[in-house]
């Protein structure tokens, strides 16, 4: 009796020894795996801790929303954000690849992809055992263009695009004697040269406005055309057609007036919306709730179309960001994981679209019911009417790790041609000097 106990001992522990190393060996010596992780199914009871790095309010969306989703699904996973300012983001963020710090996943900017891209120290996506071109398809089309280089490398995945339109103040528009209805509206809107001769009705010197800023003449126009900064060849294009159309059409409309005189994002510049003193706004979806954030008790006032269309194109994109894994995390399934979560999981995508008009870029939520309800502060409008065709229309410019120095320096130009008074060209020498002094730093 005393033997076959003992047998069965030895029976036993041979047997948990078996299912110990199996265990062990399924870890593929620390490689990920798609679509699961050592953590990921809740087979250990470690708990792994990844860092991930963006800017404000991203940090309060994801610890709201995202990560309390996110942990309750994965379990042994936590997820810590820590955020920069946005104006010091980009340099934090490189600095710190650069010395092989940094965390396990970090955010992108639109116009800071090219950066990214180029510098190589974000994981490529597109290889094992990510295999992220399973997924192209499934994302809205001008997202991919920032993520991928002609090699083939893919840095991230996208958060959120942002399709662009036309946010009217229809309180304004009747004042002028203008329709209401989005619809009416887009087809007395419908180019850039209407554009202008509704201004001309709805400007009121010194008390009303058409628009904040001039520079959004140029990012409207800009992506409808997908017109760059640079050429091919990396020269400075900022005179080319598109470009100069833009100047002019900035400095029609500055002629009437009809820019509000507040530097944007402003205190002054929040209150137009409150006060109705600018009656257009043109941004990408997002500002539909930094609108209601601003203009409480105005609900039923806004409206949403198109934009006036430039050679015949109405739809553009304005921002967006990225999500990806840098390369010297140690813990890369887990934040794996976590990507594809924010980008991809349709609870946390109808979180962040409904509390913070964050448009998805992943294709399957887009007919979803939630996406395509009215709105009440746009006085029962379902505003993806419009927002879905200009997701699918909008085109990319070709983008480059100058674009962020080429940006500052043409709302610069715009500066000087509006508030500084000087000429097209003599502001457009100006800027093209002073954005190949910044080139050659």
């Amino acid at each position: 009796k005393w033997r076959v106990t003992l047998g069965l001992m030895v029976l036993l522990l041979s047997l948990s020894l078996i299912v110990a190393c199996s265990s062990n060996n399924g870890d593929n010596g620390g490689q990920a795996s798609a679509g699961e992780g050592s953590n990921a199914g809740g087979g250990t009871d470690e708990v792994v801790e990844i860092e991930v790095w963006t800017w404000p309010n991203n940090d309060a969306t994801f610890e709201k929303l995202t990560i309390p989703m996110f942990e309750e699904k994965f379990p042994h996973i936590k997820v810590n954000v820590q955020a920069f300012g946005a104006d010091v983001y980009q340099d934090r963020l490189s600095t710190a690849l650069i010395a092989g710090e940094g965390p396990d996943v970090a955010m992108v900017l639109i116009e800071a992809t090219a950066n990214f891209r180029e510098m190589g120290m974000f994981e490529d996506l597109s290889q094992e055992p990510y295999n992220v071109h399973q997924y192209k398809d499934k994302y809205v089309d001008l997202v991919w263009n920032y993520i991928e280089d002609e090699n083939g490398y893919v840095f991230a995945l996208p958060k959120n695009p942002a399709p662009g339109a036309m946010f009217y103040n229809k309180r304004v528009f009747e004042e002028a004697g203008l329709p209401t209805d989005p619809m009416e509206v887009h087809e007395v809107l419908k180019t850039w040269d209407d554009f202008i001769a509704a201004a001309e009705k709805i400007v009121i010197p010194g008390q009303r406005w058409m628009l904040g800023t001039p520079n959004q003449i140029r990012d409207v126009i800009s992506h409808q055309a997908a017109s760059s900064y640079f050429t091919e060849d990396g020269e400075i294009d900022i005179d080319n057609p598109v470009f100069m159309d833009i100047y002019r059409i900035v400095q029609e409309l500055h002629e009437m007036g009809a820019f509000a005189p507040f530097h944007e994002w402003s205190t002054e510049w929040n209150g137009t919306m409150q006060t109705g003193s600018v009656a257009v706004y043109m941004y990408g979806n997002w500002f539909g709730r930094f609108l209601k954030n601003n203009a409480e008790g105005t609900d039923g006032d806004w409206g949403v179309t198109f934009a006036p269309a430039y050679n015949g194109q109405h739809s553009f994109n304005n921002g967006g960001d990225f999500i990806g894994i840098v390369s010297t995390s140690k813990h890369k399934e887990e934040a794996w994981e976590f990507i594809k979560f924010v980008s991809q999981d349709l609870g946390n995508l109808e979180a962040m679209y409904v509390e913070d008009d964050l448009y998805p870029g992943w294709i399957e939520a887009l007919d979803l019911e939630w996406m395509n309800k009215p709105d009440e502060f746009f006085g029962g409008q379902v505003t993806n009417e419009i927002f879905s065709v200009v997701a699918e229309e909008m085109a990319a410019p070709r983008v480059t790790k100058y674009d962020p120095i080429a940006k500052q320096v043409t709302e610069d130009l715009l500066m000087n041609i509006t508030l500084g008074g000087m000429d097209i060209e003599s502001a457009l020498e100006w800027a093209k000097e002073e954005l190949r002094a910044h080139m050659e730093d």
